[in-house]
């Protein structure tokens, strides 16, 4: 037993240290910008050596794929909330689409480390962070919402998916990065991009 609970305070302590790196890393991001996520200052705001650090993530990037990881999973389940409460398929296509956009407007330091951070693989052979993670599944919703919106439940509508996602990426992105601009309610341009894909 004396054994097992060391195992779970062990264990406790890696995943608490772990999420005070990422911790550190998010308001390193937020107070610097990118250029200010590296290791050392990470390490540092962190209050550990940057050896340590890297006992838990093997570089910048492993951290930088943390922070969306982090960010992208609550979206997944608030877009399933949103399309489960809409029974008519073109309603339930505008009000994912419209909280899709939403999510990301309320969390704009999130939207930047995920959008405005590029993604890097460390060897030829890794995978992109956006083909193995949830941003996937996320995205890739809007194909079957448009299909059934148009009435061709078996239709595919990927790329039609994809620039839907564009358009309102685009939403959010004016929104966030030029937010002193006087743009008219999300609403407004969710439902026009919308429209045209119905």
């Amino acid at each position: 037993m004396r054994e097992s609970a060391r195992a779970v305070t062990a264990a406790q302590r890696r995943e608490d240290r772990r999420a005070r790196i990422l911790d550190a890393a998010r308001e390193q991001f937020e107070t610097e910008g990118v250029g200010g996520l590296n290791i050392r200052a990470i390490a540092a705001r962190a209050g550990m050596p940057a050896m340590t650090l890297y006992g838990y993530f093997p570089s910048k990037t492993h951290i930088v794929r943390a922070l969306w990881a982090q960010a992208m999973e609550p979206l997944a389940g608030e877009l399933d909330a949103v399309e489960a409460a809409a029974a008519e398929p073109k309603a339930r296509l505008l009000r994912v689409s419209q909280a899709l956009v939403d999510y990301w407007v309320r969390s704009p330091n999130r939207y930047r480390i995920v959008y405005l951070v590029e993604d890097r693989r460390e060897e030829d052979h890794d995978r992109w962070f956006f083909e193995e993670r949830v941003a996937v599944a996320a995205y890739a919703r809007f194909a079957p919402l448009i299909a059934a919106a148009r009435g061709n439940v078996g239709g595919n509508y990927i790329r039609e998916a994809e620039a839907l996602v564009c358009g309102l990426i685009g939403i959010v992105h004016m929104r966030v990065t030029i937010s002193e601009y006087r743009w008219a309610s999300s609403e407004v341009y969710v439902d026009l991009i919308v429209r045209a894909f119905v």
